[in-house]
């Protein structure tokens, strides 16, 4: 009796997310956040720059990705999409400007992100 059976393995899990709308506003911000951004010569500038593209990217990959399933997003991947770009502390203002004025604005980036000096 050494064969193999496929069991069917169903598990509910609570995720917090957020509508799409939300998500779509915060895309919006980091969008509007690298049109005022100009390519700098500096070496600090430049990398702004490219975390500020970056974090665009990483959004735009988890909106569409995600917003066709259903009507809402885990927050844990936008956030994610974020604080995988940021390092610095000088960085925060990047998390700052894309949740302007979204549900996302009254959370704690320290709660998802460690940033040093």
């Amino acid at each position: 009796m050494q064969a193999f059976k496929t069991v069917t393995k169903t598990q509910t899990q609570n995720v917090d997310s957020v509508h799409y709308t939300v998500a779509h506003a915060v895309l919006e911000n980091a969008q509007k956040q690298v049109a005022d951004l100009c390519l700098d010569t500096d070496s600090t500038g430049c990398s702004y720059y490219i975390n500020a593209t970056q974090i665009l990217a990483n959004l735009t990959k988890v909106y569409y990705n995600n917003c066709d399933d259903s009507e809402y997003i885990s927050l844990q991947a936008i956030m994610d999409a974020i604080t995988s770009c940021l390092t610095y502390y000088d960085d925060e203002y990047l998390y700052n400007a894309c949740v302007k004025n979204t549900a996302l604005a009254k959370l704690n980036l320290h709660d998802y992100a460690y940033l040093s000096n």
